[in-house]
């Protein structure tokens, strides 16, 4: 490389996580050396897309972005083919993500339908962690995409956090980490690049990043020995990207005297104390820094836009996620360099670790966008797959407690079953499908009867009471509730209880807290995801077919009010 200076030398490009040869470094100094002002702000800005028709690709091109987000619920022949048309027409390749946390919201549509992350705690094993890296990996790289921002690091710590929940693999800092540390192994050894989310950790508060800043209310010897020792293992693993997020860690002060109290409640992805001092500093990490989603109220509240975006980059992100509006970004950064929000330096180093990253995925050599279809059955919702997904199904089924001894169920004991189900489910951005548990049983010979909602309970000629809830943790959710009106309709309705009537089972396949608010139903299961294979599961284990294996993997509230 020539000699002129550079913010980030080369022992920095070709040490962790890039580890970049003489290749790859001179690859990133050229492409550094030819890029504008213009074009190095450019690539810190990664976009959502939605039209994936290729005029709105070619659009995209035009800008020379660093990066496109698409989603893996669309179609297999426009992902692969908007892949293609990123890939051959940008100057610079753009980093292509995707987010699969798995989940009924966030599989991959063409592939395999697998569980959340909490499922796959309550199964025990870093094993099915690995797997379910490995699976997102193969199915995300086969339809065009290099990097999936996973996996959740988060801990469940609060029962009430409806953005953590079952996204996070439990509230115990060595499984967590553990599972981490495997789901990471699975991706890294597939192609796919993972990010770990969201530093310096969430789960304490129980309100949500999309709607306000949230708080890490930890002192800092407990933060070290938990999301700081999780965080170090995913550094010593090669993690290339950890996203900041909206949320305060009030109690770090790398010096005597650092801090104001301002500075004390701004979220990580805009205060670099938190990102320079204790992530770069402290944990020794080189690698790529991106903001969580930049439309989000816990980082729109902060400041105005023209403000916080520069603020974004000059405090340690090298990534803006999700801009607001392409063009208007572009801008407040390049007004941010002119006033000095934004120094030269922080713009120069980011695009440099930007360019590390890419080179390090090799997408610097000549390769295809998009692997052969010949290795799709090996790749997207193969057999091995389902099995693996099976296999965590059936192992995350939880009881919780069976004080009555009702279990197992048989059509000759508990033929008619008096059902209420919560109906009408929807993610925060869309419809999902009634469960397909009732028909399930129905087919092994039990009857089942829906309580109308509105209408009191009549338990005559009825054998067992079920109550069917399946809400998942998820981001921009903001009630994960007993729900009590919409099993049984309006108050007073919602004081019904169909255990006061009949012997009565409550099946979550979600939340696994809704103990906290029912502490007298006698006979409990939790089975954290609503996907088809726990639903199989799930009916398996109550009438017996299966064991129940899970074990809960976070402390469950007693039902008395912390």
């Amino acid at each position: 490389m020539p000699t002129s200076p550079l913010p980030l030398s080369e022992a920095h490009l070709s040490a962790a996580p890039f580890h970049l040869d003489r290749v790859g470094l001179d690859w990133v100094r050229t492409k550094f050396d030819a890029l504008g002002t213009d074009a190095k702000i450019a690539q810190l800005i990664l976009p959502m897309c939605r039209d994936l028709s290729d005029d709105n690709i070619k659009a995209m091109v035009a800008l020379g972005l660093g990066g496109v987000h698409r989603f893996p619920s669309y179609s297999e022949d426009d992902l692969r083919r908007s892949a293609k048309l990123l890939m051959q027409h940008s100057a610079i390749p753009p980093l292509l993500t995707a987010d699969i946390e798995m989940s009924e919201k966030a599989s991959v549509k063409a592939g395999t339908v697998f569980p959340n992350q909490m499922a796959v705690g309550a199964t025990g094993d870093p094993e099915n962690a690995k797997r379910m890296g490995t699976i997102a990996a193969r199915e995300a790289g086969y339809l065009g995409f290099g990097i999936s921002w996973t996996p959740v690091a988060d801990l469940a710590l609060n029962f009430r956090s409806n953005a953590v929940n079952t996204r996070s693999f439990s509230d115990k800092v060595d499984q967590t980490l553990s599972m981490v540390c495997a789901y990471l192994d699975g991706m890294n050894g597939n192609g796919l690049v993972a990010c770990v989310k969201h530093f310096p950790g969430e789960g304490m508060d129980e309100r949500d990043q999309h709607y306000v800043t949230t708080h890490n209310t930890m002192a800092m010897d407990d933060w070290r020995a938990s999301f700081g020792k999780i965080y170090a293992a995913a550094i010593a693993k090669d993690v290339r990207l950890v996203m900041a997020g909206h949320v305060t860690l009030p109690a770090f002060r790398p010096a005597e005297g650092d801090g104001t109290l301002g500075e004390a409640i701004l979220p990580a992805s805009l205060i670099a104390n938190l990102l320079g001092g204790l992530l770069r500093g402290e944990l020794g990490y080189n690698g790529i820094i991106v903001s969580d989603a930049s439309g989000m109220a816990g980082f729109t509240s902060c400041g105005a836009r023209k403000d916080i975006v520069p603020l974004c980059i000059e405090s340690g992100c090298d990534i803006l996620l999700f801009p607001h509006d392409i063009k208007e970004d572009m801008q407040f950064l390049r007004d941010g360099l002119a006033s000095g929000a934004l120094s030269q330096h922080r713009l120069d180093e980011a695009v440099l670790r930007i360019l590390a990253l890419k080179a390090s995925m090799g997408l610097h050599l000549d390769r295809p966008a998009v692997p052969p279809e010949s290795q799709r059955a090996a790749m997207l919702g193969s057999e091995e797959h389902r099995g693996w997904a099976k296999r965590v199904a059936q192992g995350c089924v939880t009881l919780v407690k069976d004080t009555q001894s009702l279990l197992p169920i048989s059509p000759e004991r508990h033929r008619r079953i008096l059902l209420a189900e919560a109906r009408g489910r929807r993610s925060p951005s869309a419809l999902l499908p009634d469960l397909e548990i009732p028909a399930m049983l129905e087919a092994l010979g039990f009857e089942i009867t829906r309580v109308v909602p509105g209408e009191p309970i009549d338990a005559t000629g009825q054998d067992i009471g079920l109550y069917l809830m399946a809400e998942e943790g998820l981001s921009g959710k903001e009630h994960l509730g007993p729900q009590w009106e919409r099993l049984h309709g309006a108050f007073p309705l919602t004081m019904q209880r169909m255990w006061q009537h009949l012997p009565t089972l409550y099946v979550s396949l979600g939340s696994p807290f809704l103990t906290f608010h029912m502490p007298d139903c006698p006979t409990f299961v939790n089975a954290y995801s609503a996907v088809l294979p726990v639903q199989q599961a799930v009916v398996d284990a109550l009438t017996g077919a299966i064991p129940f294996q899970g074990q809960t993997p976070v402390d469950l509230p007693s039902g008395v009010p912390i």
